[in-house]
């Protein structure tokens, strides 16, 4: 026991000590370098609207562009000259009435920061401050929309050839069931979704040597989710891996008892390391600026579960899932009760007479397990329910998991009801 304690120990230090070391390097890189890609893209912010829709007017179309003209405000603050304190004591200048969109290009122009922002690591500065210097952030948007669907294609790839069809299926259409085409339309929306799929590769490549890969792979998945993302959708990078995983071992018959010790114990193991990522950021940000990063961070957490909005809380906390669920559903405004309904009824008819048709009598043994993962991004929603009632747009990506985990439940009602080879036999004689 002591020795896998200090495994995960010593994996999540030198997660935390890598995400950091490369976050101080880029941050070496001097302004100079990356100015006009930023004064191009101040210029592209400038003249958009904070959050806009890109395509069909509905709310999985928007962009977040007001979250992105902080970050590359934030970027650009980050003094190459002292990276490691600026990279901890991260800010941005807020533009007062005029807007962030503004204040990105009033920053550029000398203005000093004037807003404090760093509970949050803003590791994607890693990638994001290197290509800066070629490319305004359309331009790195691309790219990182193309890092998505290349590292979900290695995925899918890799599970073929591993003869897993049915999970690499899943994999692709729970992907598009959250639209992963529109996650190259902000800058904060693609981390997650690259930490997400390099997480299930890793995941797929090393599950078979051990539950001990699969814990220490989700101390990494939980430590980066808490360096690369800002709440967008960080349970995907637990709940889409451990998916993978729960499928893959009762597809070849190596799943123990009903996978849900591990689910547990995995599910653990990342809630830590997500938990200690934002410690150590608050209290190295606290050390090196004298000031109690926590007192601010604490309070943004309140204000995540129990904002300020024009409802109770009760009512809050129920319509925050059913916000995430109309979006999934392409709904037009932020609890649109005509496409919950549609998509609710479509969704239990089809996989609901699937099973009845098909479906086999005998309970399969991962079903609580599947079910416990694809409710997940719910329980989330609850919790953090204002967060996720405003910010539905994004926050409801996190469902792709709850898509994957549905699939998986209609297979395995029908996988177990093929006859056996045997059978098949005796039926042609």
């Amino acid at each position: 026991m002591t020795k896998k304690i200090t495994v995960h120990l010593a994996a999540f230090f030198a997660a935390i000590a890598v995400m950091w070391g490369l976050l101080v390097l880029t941050s070496r890189i001097p302004n100079e370098k990356i100015y006009e890609g930023l004064m191009e893209s101040a210029d592209y912010y400038g003249n958009t609207e904070a959050f806009s829709f890109e395509n069909s007017g509905k709310l999985c179309d928007v962009a977040d562009n007001y979250a992105d003209a902080i970050l590359l405000n934030i970027l650009w603050n980050i003094d190459s000259s002292h990276p490691v304190y600026s990279s901890l004591d991260t800010k941005y200048y807020s533009g007062e009435e005029l807007g962030v969109n503004y204040g990105l290009y009033a920053a550029l122009n000398g203005v000093a920061p004037d807003t404090d922002y760093s509970r949050y690591w803003h590791g994607s500065v890693i990638f994001i401050r290197p290509l800066m210097a070629f490319m305004s952030a359309r331009g790195v948007k691309a790219v990182g929309l193309a890092a998505v669907i290349i590292l979900a294609a290695v995925c899918c790839g890799i599970l073929v050839k591993k003869r897993q069809y049915f999970a690499a299926a899943a994999l692709a259409v729970s992907l598009c069931c959250v639209h992963v085409w529109n996650v190259g339309m902000s800058l904060e929306y693609i981390p997650m979704f690259i930490v997400t799929m390099a997480m299930c590769i890793l995941y797929v490549l090393l599950e078979k040597k051990g539950d001990i890969y699969v814990t220490v792979l989700s101390v990494i998945g939980g430590a980066a989710a808490a360096f690369f993302d800002f709440l967008t959708a960080e349970t995907l990078s637990i709940l889409l891996p451990l998916l993978l995983v729960v499928i893959i071992r009762y597809s070849d018959d190596r799943l123990e008892e009903n996978g849900l010790p591990l689910v547990i114990k995995s599910g653990c193991c990342w809630g830590a390391a997500y938990l200690m990522t934002f410690i150590v950021k608050w209290a190295a940000a606290s050390a090196v600026t004298g000031e109690n990063k926590f007192v601010s961070a604490i309070h943004s957490a309140e204000v995540r579960i129990d904002g300020e909005t024009d409802m109770s809380l009760p009512m809050q906390i129920i319509s925050a899932p059913m916000a995430n669920i109309s979006t999934l559903f392409g709904g037009d405004v932020r609890v649109d009760g005509g496409r919950i309904a549609f998509g609710l009824i479509l969704t239990v008819l089809i996989s609901g007479s699937i099973c009845l048709l098909l479906g086999s009598k005998k309970p399969p043994k991962a079903d609580i397990t599947i079910a416990v993962l694809g409710l997940v991004p719910y329980l989330r929603y609850i919790v953090l329910s204002n967060h996720s009632y405003l910010h539905e747009y994004f926050t409801y990506r996190a469902q792709a998991a709850t898509v994957m985990a549905l699939c998986a439940l209609v297979w395995l009602c029908i996988r177990d009801n093929k006859p056996t080879k045997k059978v098949r036999q005796k039926v042609k004689r």
